[in-house]
């Protein structure tokens, strides 16, 4: 299962580290920094990948046999917030560890069809309900561990405990009867057969189910003692392999291993020596010896690196330097592309949370955000065309509603859309009753004026121009909105809290925020940003029942389409889900960008995908003027 999250700028080798994520189960969406960290959609690329939508067979160019030697370098945003890949909720954590990990099986990133990984394609039972996976034979850890139907197990253990503050437990739950007249969500039923072989049950059958079976594996030799130590009533697991580990115990399973981190500076990557993927000649991969991912504050330094030759590639080139770009590819020996439209998503979201801080200082402000009329009426005063305009040089478009026009399977084009129209705006404002009284221009409700501080990440600056322009449509139709750039991390720590049993509820601390969803093509994929009790279900996570009509609603959709096994059925049932966000505006969408990327001309079996973009098979990367013929 893809793992979504609130986007950072996972540029291209980086989202090559996290390659072994883009089929991750148990996903759910992550934290993201960048406008565009998942591309996808047709426009400006050479070919369409999106093998289920189009009914054609997507074939994957060849891969050449490469030499062996050099290295990849890239640049991203901001520091990763833990090493530990199975906590992790923001895509920085997730690129900086993807590449260390990997899963059973996966989508061919550029196919979309199913491969196997660690493991062989799983044997179905009839009723489709048993999954039975074969381990390939003499898989190894980096550190030469045999790498074994216990670490599967041990995995499944971690993620199914709820003392695990996991991004990917939400999507891998399931629904059976509860015996009486509803549904509790339970885990797979799993065992060990032997050493290379395991049995994975589902209490119905599932659509997305080799989507959530697609985690990524974690050694137990390693993190079980962390797992054990406080249980039954606690654990370490959380806060183990966190920044200040030593990256030699972070074995791996994926195609490099974490050599050094020195933070707000660089993660440096070697070669897995155990790597289990191999060439056409049946010699290890990867070809590079090493990968370098540079930190660095902002979108503009990313640019700043590339052009002075210090960086190899540039996964999400910022809209207005693109004809610079272009201009000099010949001079800088390297190639500019528009992969088309993203698959992520940009949006401003508020506080809903009745439970949080900001409704027990100011409950006004919590009865407005919670007020659709309020949602639909900031939809309508946003000016996506200037946003398009100015942050992305007309290489966007509008964005409504929670998928976009690059999901060719289920995006909806028929839901309730929102032009630009200040009028609107305002007439819904005034019908909730909202009055300027003492004519300072800020609307009030109970006698206090509506102001709120909207939070952006302070790396990205194409977000920050984006939240300034949003800042100033709103006070235009008169809420008097101020926009507060902050660090990613920052940001994420005010809305990544799980409540525990026991210790005061988690302050939930902001107001507003414009950030984005990394996206995919499965819903279901995104079940921990839309149901209930979805830990990314940002407005108010975490819930212990649904707290509106439709947002029951969309539990019982997300149910049902992940145990609708006809295609067509799923689509209806994914389509009303659209309908009911564009309707309630739980976030309220803004842009989806074009994907531009830019590589040098120094790597061969370079493989751009219009559904997961430059980098996402590093791994076959090759120098040009590598010479050695073993690693």
């Amino acid at each position: 299962m893809r793992p979504f999250s609130l986007q950072l700028p996972l540029s291209a080798a980086s989202l090559a580290l996290c390659c072994a994520l883009s089929g991750c189960g148990g996903g759910g969406e992550k934290f993201a920094g960048s406008n565009a960290a998942s591309p996808g959609g047709t426009p400006g690329a050479s070919t369409s990948t999106d093998t289920e939508a189009s009914g054609q067979k997507v074939v994957e160019p060849p891969s050449k046999p490469g030499k062996y030697g050099g290295k990849i370098t890239d640049a991203f945003l901001s520091d990763p917030k833990t090493l530990n890949l199975w906590v992790s909720a923001d895509a920085s954590s997730g690129a900086a560890v993807g590449g260390l990990y990997d899963t059973l099986i996966a989508r061919n990133p550029y196919t979309q069809e199913w491969v196997g990984h660690l493991a062989e394609l799983p044997t179905v039972s009839k009723d489709n309900l048993t999954f039975t996976f074969k381990l390939k034979p003499n898989l190894k850890w980096s550190d030469g561990q045999p790498l074994t139907a216990d670490d599967v197990i041990f995995t499944l253990d971690v993620l199914y405990d709820e003392k695990i503050q996991t991004n990917m437990r939400e999507g891998m739950l399931l629904d059976a009867p509860d015996g009486k007249g509803g549904f509790k969500r339970v885990p797979l039923e799993y065992k060990k057969i032997d050493a290379r072989t395991v049995e994975m049950k589902f209490p119905a059958p599932y659509a997305p189910a080799r989507d959530i079976l697609s985690f990524p594996i974690a050694p137990n030799h390693k993190l079980e003692a962390a797992y054990r130590m406080g249980q039954p009533k606690s654990t370490q697991f959380n806060s183990a392999w966190g920044v200040d580990v030593n990256p030699a115990e972070l074995v791996s399973c994926g195609p490099w291993v974490l050599d050094s981190y020195v933070p707000t500076q660089r993660l440096i990557y070697k070669r897995n020596p155990y790597y289990w993927k191999k060439d056409a000649q049946g010699r290890p991969l990867p070809y590079l010896d090493s990968a370098v991912s540079l930190i660095v504050p902002d979108i503009n330094a990313i640019t700043l690196k590339f052009r002075s030759g210090e960086t190899d590639m540039v996964d999400t080139i910022q809209h207005t330097d693109f004809p610079s770009f272009k201009r000099d590819e010949a001079k800088g020996n390297y190639k500019t592309m528009n992969l088309g439209p993203s698959t992520s998503t940009q949006f401003i979201s508020f506080n809903m949370n009745p439970r949080s801080a900001v409704a027990k200082a100011k409950p006004y402000l919590i009865k407005t955000f919670r007020d659709t009329r309020f949602r639909q009426a900031v939809a309508y005063a946003i000016n996506r065309q200037r946003i398009s305009d100015q942050v992305y040089l007309g290489l966007s478009s509008p964005l409504y509603g929670p998928e976009t026009s690059a999901n060719k399977q289920f995006y909806n084009p028929n839901i309730a859309k929102y032009p630009y129209d200040v009028a609107k705006a305002k007439t819904l404002l005034a019908e909730m009753g909202l009055k300027d009284t003492n004519g300072n221009g800020i609307l009030e409700m109970d006698g206090q004026d509506i102001k709120f501080n909207i939070l952006t990440n302070v790396e990205n600056n194409q977000r920050k121009t984006m939240a300034s322009i949003i800042g100033d449509d709103l006070r235009k139709v008169g809420l008097g909105a101020t926009v507060t750039p902050i660090s990613f991390n920052a940001l994420i720590s005010k809305m990544d809290a799980k409540p525990q049993p026991g210790q005061p509820y988690p302050p939930f601390d902001w107001e507003a925020v414009v950030l984005g969803f990394t996206g995919g093509t499965e819903p279901h994929d995104g079940r921990n940003v839309w149901t209930s009790t979805g830990n990314l279900h940002q407005w108010y996570p975490y819930q212990e029942k649904p707290d509106t009509p439709w947002e029951a609603k969309i539990d019982t959709l997300f149910r049902q389409g992940a145990q609708e096994m006809d295609q067509t059925k799923r689509r209806e049932i994914y389509n009303q889900w659209q309908q009911i966000v564009a309707e309630q505006q739980p976030f309220v969408y803004t842009i989806t960008p074009d994907v531009l990327s830019a590589v040098r001309n120094k790597f061969g079996n370079v493989k751009p995908s219009n559904t997961s973009g430059l980098s996402w098979n590093t791994e076959e990367w090759y120098d040009l003027k590598a010479t050695r013929d073993t690693p």
